[in-house]
């Protein structure tokens, strides 16, 4: 019989979302999900997840504090937790990790917050994320221009960046977690290649 060791994720809690939706998603992904305050609990976890709900500048502050972490470790970053990875965001005045260029701007759709599911568009592949319909809720977001970390854009008034990617990173504007099959496959895949 063979085994498969489940991925032991850690969920960064910013203290101001709730993360009951995302917890449950990643456990029938088929991951171990523990919340962790402080980056030395990392040291128990094979990845982190950066959650997408929560105020920019209380998880901005968070986020820097397990950057070291973030930058050693396979990450997931989730709607608020991608745009973290960026330099800043008009949503708040504290800095980003600045791991990938550019900030996040409120972003110019037909209704603010734009809610709901939008087809996503993959401009690099890669063996866990694949074009379709993902769910996004946000009124912030990163402009979309041509980059090879930019791997996916969504549509609205004008395209955002819907995933960047720089080995071990991935950042998404839109939930997995509330996602469906889709959201599901894309986090089994993830925690696959990150097994390897």
């Amino acid at each position: 019989m063979l085994w498969v060791v489940a991925v032991r994720i850690g969920v960064v809690d910013y203290t101001v979302g709730n993360l009951g939706s995302l917890l449950a998603a990643l456990k029938r992904a088929g991951a171990e999900p523990v919340v962790v305050n402080e980056p030395e609990e990392a040291n128990r976890v094979d990845a982190i997840v950066l959650p997408g709900v929560g105020a920019y500048d209380a998880a901005a502050a968070k986020a820097r504090s397990f950057k070291r972490v973030i930058e050693s470790k396979p990450t997931l970053a989730i709607c608020l937790g991608m745009q973290l990875l960026f330099e800043g965001s008009e949503e708040g005045a504290e800095r980003g990790l600045g791991i990938f260029p550019g900030r996040a701007e409120r972003i110019k759709a037909a209704k603010v917050p734009h809610i709901g599911w939008s087809y996503t568009r993959v401009v690099k592949q890669l063996p866990f994320l694949e074009e379709n319909y993902y769910y996004y809720l946000h009124s912030f977001g990163v402009p979309y221009a041509p980059d090879a970390r930019f791997v996916a854009y969504v549509e609205l008034q004008r395209p955002y960046v819907a995933a960047v990617y720089k080995e071990p990173i991935l950042g998404v504007q839109f939930h997995p977690e509330r996602s469906g099959k889709a959201g599901l496959a894309l986090l089994r895949n993830l925690f696959a290649a990150w097994r390897r």
